[in-house]
Formats: structure tokens, sequence, C-alpha cells
């Protein structure tokens, strides 16, 4: 009962901003389809596609390298204004000109500042919980994202995408999300010593399990999000199809954030990783090898449930070892990790597309998640926290 309450009062402490991200979460989720079926409609190569989707991944891993620094500096509500204003003056400015090469450039710097969003937010909620329901924390945090991103496929057959409303609906929840934050006066979370820097060798080092998790799940996550739209539309979906397809995978990573990342916080977080990467290996299977119909709905809807954890139980193993003035730094480093698989996937997964066709999105999706769940046998349990 007093982890109910806990969580309550966590929910309560931290509803501005996790309010923030919602608003800019459901422009995120419109965005991010929406981009991948533009392109498409303009007939635009899958491969090409892929170099925009990775465009975004390469500024979140650039951004990942100096950011946490700067917000330790001026603070969390200042860094997500700023953060989120740039987000949505990029997006207008991406209405100007439908070119790949053009958006592949503004989408970068999109990435810088989505990577300041993550960091902001996760370092946020990581310093307000205590170590053993992180996470849980995560949980309620990854469930806020995740609904928002579902309701954002919701939203793709809201105006004509071939018309500029999409983007100016997109600049507009992103602006929205600077309200929440703002509106009034909420603490945001100091440190308490000197935070460290922790670099990329320092944190394979502390937990190479958890930065290997971050790069699968950077993987996983961006060819979700930037191609799985292109294969439920070559498998004959409609547009309002392709964003229920969307909605359905993402929803399912909402609703197993909480149980899985209480499972998680009970047990041994290795353990659960290796069970959630080999249950989304064989769903990724699964929906590869079935027809159009609702069968394939139900096996996306818990393929989504596996494969959205692996970020948030990834994440808390990496901050086993982490103290206070390292969380910031940390989640930087996570960042980072997920930054360098999110560029890798989306230029990967087109090339299994080209050997078997739309399914091999999910064929790979099923390769790099067995990947993870292998490498769990060959990394040792870490220590107990003092």
């Amino acid at each position: 009962m007093g982890t109910y309450r806990y969580m309550l009062i966590l929910i309560r402490t931290l509803f501005a901003p996790l309010l923030s991200l919602f608003f800019m979460m459901v422009g995120s989720g419109l965005f991010n389809t929406f981009n991948s079926l533009r392109l498409e409609m303009e007939h635009i190569s899958p491969e090409m596609i892929g170099v925009v989707s990775s465009a975004l991944y390469l500024g979140i891993l650039i951004g990942s390298f100096k950011i946490d620094r700067w917000i330790s500096k001026v603070g969390h509500i200042f860094a997500f204004v700023i953060f989120a204003a740039s987000l949505s003056i990029l997006v207008l400015f991406q209405s100007i000109w439908i070119n790949p090469w053009y958006w592949s450039f503004l989408r970068l710097f999109g990435g810088i500042s989505m990577a300041g969003v993550f960091i902001v937010i996760e370092s946020w909620l990581l310093m307000k919980s205590p170590p053993n329901m992180r996470g849980a924390a995560l949980s309620i945090y990854l469930g806020v994202l995740y609904c928002a991103l579902s309701l954002g496929q919701l939203l793709i057959n809201s105006s004509d995408p071939k018309t500029v409303l999409p983007f100016l609906t997109i600049a507009l929840l992103v602006a929205l999300s600077i309200i929440p934050i703002t509106i009034r006066k909420i603490a945001s979370p100091k440190l308490t010593s000197e935070p460290v820097k922790l670099n990329m060798s320092q944190l394979v080092r502390l937990s190479p399990l958890g930065f290997g998790g971050g790069v699968i799940s950077g993987m996983v996550l961006a060819v979700t999000y930037g191609l799985i739209p292109i294969f439920a539309k070559e498998i004959g979906m409609s547009i309002t199809e392709v964003g229920t397809f969307m909605a359905t995978i993402i929803f399912g990573g909402f609703l197993m954030q909480l149980p899985i990342g209480k499972w998680a916080d009970r047990g041994d977080r290795r353990r659960v990783l290796k069970y959630i990467s080999f249950f989304a290996a064989l769903l990724s299977l699964a929906v590869a090898s079935t027809e159009n119909g609702w069968l394939l709905f139900i096996l996306a809807f818990f393929y989504g449930g596996f494969a959205f954890t692996l970020y948030p139980v990834s994440m808390a193993y990496t901050c086993e070892r982490v103290k206070e003035n390292e969380i910031v730094a940390a989640t930087g480093g996570f960042v980072l990790s997920y930054g360098i698989g999110a560029i890798a996937g989306p230029l990967l997964a087109p090339l299994a597309m080209s050997y078997i066709g739309a399914s091999g999105i999910f064929y790979f999706l099923a390769f790099i998640s067995l990947i993870l769940g292998i490498s769990t046998f060959k990394t040792s349990k870490p220590a107990p926290e003092s």
C-alpha cells in the first residue's frame, strides 16, 4: 500500500512536467507517422525515408554529448522551454519545402532538441525517485509518453496529409507543452553536489548490458516509428488503418509499462530484460508471418507491449550503480546509446525489406531483439547498491 501511496505522491509532484510531455508527445506521435507517409506519397524510396528518420536520431546522438551539463546549469524548466520552442519552429520550417534532404537537415536539429527533452524529463523523474522505485517511476513517464504517442496516431486522418494543416497542428501541440511547466511555480530537481560527467567508455564499463540495451531499444523504437507505417501501407492498409495499427502497437507499450516496471523493480532487472527481449523477438516473427487482419492487430499490440519496455528496463538497469550527482550524466549517456541504435536501425532495416519484402522489417526487429536476449546470458549481475 505504501508503494501505491508513494506513486500517487510522485505523480502529483510530477504532474506539470508529465502534462507538458503529454502535449509534446501527441504532436511527436503524429509527426513521426506523418513524416513517413508524406514522403511515401511523394514516391520517396524506403531507404531515403530511413535516412530522414535516422537524421532525427543523429541529432539525438549529438545532443546527448553536451546537453546534460547545460541543463544542470540553467535548470530543467528553462531548458525544456527552449527545447519545446525550437521543435515547434522547426516543424513550421519543415512545411515550407517537401524535400527529403531538407527534411533530414531540420530533423537533425529537431533531434538535438528532442535529446534535451528526454534528458530533462528522465533525469527529473530519476532524481525524484528512490533507487528501488526507478523502474516503476520510469513506467509512469513512459506510460504517459506512449499514451500520448498512441493518441497522436489517431490524429493522422484529421486533415489532408498533402496540406499544411498537419504541420500547423503539430507545431501547436508542441508549443502547448510549454504551458503546464511554466503556468505555476514548481520546483525542478536540484543536485546536492557538483554534477559528474560520464563519457561513453565509462558508461559501457559501468553497465555493458545496460548500454547495449540502450542501443537495441533505440534500433527497435526508431524502426517502429519510422518504418512500420511503410510496412502497413505496403500490405494494403489505408491511411486511417495505418494510424490505427500504429496506435495499437504504441497502446500495447503503454499498458505494459507499469506491470513490467514493477516486476523489474521487485526482481532481477537483467532477467526481466532477458524475458522481454525474447518475447519481443517471438512476437516480431509472429507479426511477420501473419496476413492483414484482426490477428495482425492483436499480435502487434503484444509486440508493442514487450518491445516498448526494453528502453525503461535497460535504463533502470544502467542506473543501478549510479550516484545522485551522476544521474543527469548517466541519463545523457543512455540517450547517447539510444541515439546510436536509433541511427543504425532505420538504415539497416530497409536492407531486410529489399531482400524479403515489407515483412523484412519485423524479421529485422526479431533478430536484434534476440541478440539482446542472448547477451543477457553473458553479463554478470550487478553488485547490490550500497
